[in-house]
């Protein structure tokens, strides 16, 4: 029967694996362990730090969207009537242009 370790142990020889760039099978040789042990220790492991975080997973926002809805309200139009002329100007319309206009059409 092989060596007992505890997680912090395990987690040691992960990192180890990690920056030793070897296969798991070459490293597992290295160090005398089970490569089935290996792995499945280290699939614990990980999925015991997934679970530990609650169910949570670190996001990052990457772009913010944001949405303006505008109902316009129907605009009332104004309706003049010069020399035969119907003319429909829209609500709103600045007076010294409206005083223009009616102006230039007389």
């Amino acid at each position: 029967m092989g060596k007992r370790r505890t997680d912090h142990e395990w987690k040691t020889l992960f990192e180890r694996y990690e920056s030793s760039q070897l296969s798991q099978r070459v490293f597992c040789e290295r160090h005398g362990l089970s490569l089935s042990t290996f792995y499945a220790k280290r699939q614990q492991l990980t999925r015991s730090e997934t679970s530990s975080l609650g169910g949570f997973i670190k996001a990052e926002v990457i772009e913010k969207t944001t949405r303006l809805h505008v109902t316009q309200a129907p605009v009332a139009n104004m309706t003049l009537f010069v020399d035969n002329v119907e003319l429909s100007i829209p609500q709103g319309t600045p007076t010294a242009y409206l005083a223009e206009l009616i102006g230039a059409l007389s």
